[in-house]
Order: structure tokens, then sequence, then C-alpha cells
């Protein structure tokens, strides 16, 4: 067989995928016989991407439509936001794959801690600490019993729903086909028709959500009057699924006790926006993915998938052009 033309196209936040990091060395190191090019994004140019047959990272969307050799590619992300379009690509028959569950301790990690940390009233205190002013401030509720809502029960909301299970909460889950069983750690299970009404009885909402036509800003103005008073709101999905005047609106007028952002409609969140001194907000610049053991799951995942695609077996992780993720 001719040797697979493998482009890896590193990203910007992490160098473990470049030629002579951990991830790209072993990928070498395994497959020695495979044709690796090795690009950063910026580096990486439309001819790498038409040469190749398998690419891991996130090519140029428009240069995929004259990649006419490409099988496979592998997006280094859970989200698949400007690849999920089948007529972007070439070939009828391209494999797309995200790297689903790589991700999710980090993130279930960082969730958690902002639940915690807006809890606890940590942001408040720590400005006490920053001014030197020995100064109490009293938290109101606790995660322990507390009623959960997860919007999204995919790789990522599975990896923390035993997290807030083991502070005895009871979880709820929003998915579009509850015919299914209902998984581990849930107590229900409803279809999106019943949002507000869950949205009436959660102290935590952990919004894990892709961003599609029918996520988009499902939580507005609508859903937010129907939020139960003193809730909790972290979204580590994506910034789109929320209208953020809306939000804003539900933290000044004292709906949303606090809400932890990861993501942002848009991002980079702009200098100056409100959000930025919002009330009872964590904001952090869509990080929590990130950690060494995170880059290490990222290249042992796409070489368990190599091996899987060599031998012409099923990859996991594909993604549903039709569902948009």
């Amino acid at each position: 067989m001719e040797a697979l033309k493998i482009l890896v196209i590193s990203s910007p936040v992490t160098d473990v995928l470049d030629g002579d990091g951990k991830g790209g060395l072993l990928c070498r190191e395994r497959y020695p016989e495979m044709d690796w090019r090795f690009r950063s994004f910026k580096e990486c140019t439309e001819r790498d991407v038409t040469e190749a047959d398998v690419i891991t990272g996130h090519p140029s969307p428009q240069w995929l439509k004259n990649a006419s050799k490409l099988r496979w590619l592998h997006l280094q992300s859970a989200g698949v936001n400007g690849y999920e379009k089948r007529e972007l690509y070439a070939r009828e028959d391209v494999i797309v794959t995200r790297a689903a569950g790589v991700h999710a301790p980090a993130m279930a990690e960082h969730a958690l801690a902002m639940a915690l940390s807006l809890t606890r009233k940590l942001p408040e205190l720590y400005k006490n600490q920053l001014s030197g002013a020995w100064q109490a401030v009293h938290a109101r509720g606790e995660v322990h019993g507390a009623d959960v809502l997860m919007l999204g029960t995919g790789y990522l909301a599975s990896a923390i729903t035993p997290l807030v299970k083991a502070f005895g909460c009871r979880i709820t889950g929003i998915r579009r086909d509850t015919s299914k069983s209902v998984p581990a750690d849930y107590d229900r299970m409803l279809p999106p028709e019943k949002l507000h009404e869950a949205l009436a009885g959660a102290d935590y909402i952990f919004s894990t959500l892709p961003l599609t036509e029918k996520t988009r800003h499902i939580l507005d103005r609508a859903a937010f009057a129907a939020v139960k008073p003193g809730a909790i709101l972290v979204n580590i999905g994506r910034g789109g699924t929320i209208d953020h005047e809306a939000l804003l609106e539900a933290l000044k007028d004292g709906r949303l006790a606090g809400a932890g952002l990861d993501v942002t409609e848009p991002e980079p969140l702009p200098e100056g926006h409100p959000l930025w001194k919002a009330p009872n907000v964590i904001i952090t610049p869509h990080c929590s993915a990130w950690s060494e053991a995170t880059d290490r799951r990222r290249y042992d995942t796409f070489l368990r998938n190599l091996d899987l695609f060599i031998r012409g077996e099923p990859l996991p992780g594909r993604i549903d052009f039709d569902a948009g993720y």
C-alpha cells in the first residue's frame, strides 16, 4: 500500500503535535512508513491540504473543496463549527471525526470549579483579599443536595455528572430522544419542549451544548424568565447558545445568582463589553479544555483512530452532517 500522506496541523494553544513535540515524535515512531507533514496553523498552505490523504487539526475550510485526495479529517476539538457542512468537502465519502471526550475531564473540573467558586463567593472574597480587607462574604446556597440541569448529555456532560452526583445532587438532562434509557447519574431525562419546566426547578444549569440552528440562543429572554430565582449558570459549550443581552438582564435583576462563562458571543469578548463588569460573573477565555493530560489524550486518540482507519474499521466520534455535529 502506498504510504498515506498525513498532515498534522498543530494548535496555537499547544505544541504537543508539532513535529518535535511529544505527540509528533510518537506519530513518526509508531508509523515511520507514513509520509508525515507537520505544520503550524499559520504555516499551513492550501497545497499542504490538497495533497493530504489524512488531516488532523483545523485546516482553513475554504481549502477543503479542492482537497480531492482527503479521505479523513480528524478535528482536534469537540466542536465542529465551520466543518459541519458536507458541501465543504471535495469528496462525498470523506470521513470527519471530532475529538469527542478528549477534553471532557479538564472541562468538567473547570465547570465544577466555576459553580463552586460562584456558590462560595470566591470572586468577591478574592477582591477583598487583594485590597487587604478582612470582610466576610457569606454564601447563600450549597451544591450539596441541589437540583442540577444538564443542557446537553454527551461526552462532556457525562464527565460532569459524576462530579455533581458526588454532592448528592438530583440531575435532570435535556435531550432530543428521550425514548432511550436514562444514562447513569441522571434522575430523569426531558425533551427540549420541557426546557422551561426544567429551568424552573434547577439550582445549577450546566450547558455543554454544541451550536446548531436549533440550539442558537436556546437560552433567551423567555428561558431566563423561567429560571429559578438564584440559579447559577455555567456554560462551557458554545457562546452562541445564549442570548447575552438576556443573560445580562437576568444577572442585573438578580434572577441569576451568577454565571460562569468559558465561552461567549462574540469571541474574544471585546474590551468594554458589559459582561466584563456584570455582577457575579466569572469569565475565562475558552481555555477550560487544556491540561497536559488533555494533550496526551489528543495524540493518543488520533493514533488509536489512525490504527482503525488503516484497518478499514469504523471511527468513533464521526460527525453527523445532517445533525450538524
